[in-house]
């Protein structure tokens, strides 16, 4: 499988299907709807048509007449209700548009708010993949390291001698992390499991396949990574990312782990459909953030984390971070996607992030290096038009500075 292949049938097998789509069927969108039709109809247009054209321009960044386009785009998929979340994009550090659409929860009429936290769902995994790398410029891990090196007590063989660099990529066969979205199947009801937990609630599982020959989206790789930055930071892995990530972050570390709540009006609530009925997601998986992800955030919050990052202030060298967020195998980095590059692409649409879809969510936070950009898209509503507001303004570009428009 190819490197777009795999990142195509990582989202394909989870975002595509359209009867997942929030309907809204009342009067009032439906008039909004109208409304807006013209206008989305024009930026719709924008996003249809043959792949992204093969030139390199110059490397600049959105203009403010293409983030008005973004927000004529994102307010006709809302208007069609594919989409309401929080749309934040950044030109080196600095917000240049930030825009709130839709509603905090769909059965009670409130809107959003560009302050609004939302689950991350997989997004999340940027920070076990950052916790992983301070390790390894704090001289503890190298990306050889193999999990029975640091777990010398993990009962399987097979899956002890996976590596850290076959974990953050993927390829270590590790599985998933089924406890984590069945939370009613635990073995510890009533009480929340630890990551040393889930490490060995699978521990004598073999791998799906022999470490380093193949690469499947994996939960679980993850979750043993989080297990290693435990034994070798000596914390359990939420204090550790709070007071290594989070607090020098400047994110809001209070709500990181918070519970799913409907009654927060802080909070966005994601819905899914069981039976003839839609209800709050909050069910469907473990409260609070785990090393595969699911942590509280605002757009915000997550700029903040990008900014950090970037600026060398989360311990993680500039060369060891432009290893991390550049392609290793087929659509990731070490933890992070590094993607959209190669046939088709143009070199500025390389790009760095996670995204995550998970019940009723759609997540996604990218930078684009070579113009500066970070665009920040929260979304509490499962259709995958997230990820196509994400990528409009870089799609938009394409389109207007192609190769026939020289023609």
């Amino acid at each position: 499988m190819n490197k777009l292949d795999f990142v195509k049938d990582y989202y394909g097998r989870q975002l595509t299907s359209s009867a997942s789509f929030i309907r809204i069927d009342k009067p009032r969108v439906f008039i909004r709807a109208v409304r807006v039709a013209q206008t989305f109809i024009a930026a719709l247009a924008l996003l249809s048509g043959s792949s992204m054209a093969q030139r390199t321009g110059r490397e600049e960044p959105a203009t403010r007449q293409a983030l008005e386009r973004l927000d004529a785009y994102a307010q006709g998929v809302t208007a069609a209700g594919q989409f309401s979340g929080v749309v934040l994009v950044a030109k080196d550090g600095a917000v240049v548009f930030e825009r709130s659409y839709g509603l905090r929860d769909e059965k009670r009429e409130d809107a959003l708010k560009v302050d609004t936290r939302f689950d991350l769902a997989s997004a999340g995994k940027m920070f076990t993949a950052t916790a992983v790398l301070q390790q390894i410029a704090a001289g503890k891990l190298t990306l050889a390291t193999t999990l029975g090196e640091v777990l010398p007590d993990y009962p399987n063989a097979a899956m002890s001698g996976a590596t850290i660099a076959q974990l953050l990529t993927h390829s270590a066969g590790a599985g998933e992390t089924d406890a984590l979205f069945y939370p009613d199947d635990l073995a510890w009801r009533g009480r929340e499991p630890s990551v040393a937990d889930l490490v060995a609630l699978y521990g004598k599982r073999d791998p799906t396949f022999p470490p380093g020959t193949k690469q499947e989206y994996s939960n679980h790789s993850m979750t043993l990574l989080g297990r290693v930055v435990e034994v070798l930071s000596g914390q359990d892995y939420r204090s550790y990312v709070a007071e290594h990530i989070f607090r020098p972050a400047a994110m809001d570390v209070t709500h990181a782990n918070g519970a799913c709540r409907v009654d927060d009006p802080g909070q966005a609530v994601a819905y899914v459909a069981i039976g003839e009925e839609r209800m709050p997601n909050c069910f469907t998986a473990l409260d609070g953030g785990w090393p595969a992800g699911g942590q509280l955030f605002t757009a915000r919050d997550m700029l903040r984390f990008a900014n950090a990052l970037r600026q060398g202030r989360l311990g993680v060298p500039r060369a060891l971070f432009q290893q991390a967020t550049k392609p290793q195998l087929n659509g990731f980095g070490l933890g992070f996607f590094a993607t959209d590059y190669g046939d088709g692409f143009l070199p500025r649409d390389l790009r760095w992030g996670h995204g995550g879809k998970l019940y009723g969510q759609c997540v996604d936070v990218r930078t684009y290096e070579m113009t500066g950009e970070t665009v920040v898209t929260l979304g509490n509503n499962d259709s995958p038009a997230c990820f196509r507001i994400a990528g409009f303004l870089h799609e938009d570009w394409s389109r207007r500075h192609g190769p026939e428009k020289g023609q």
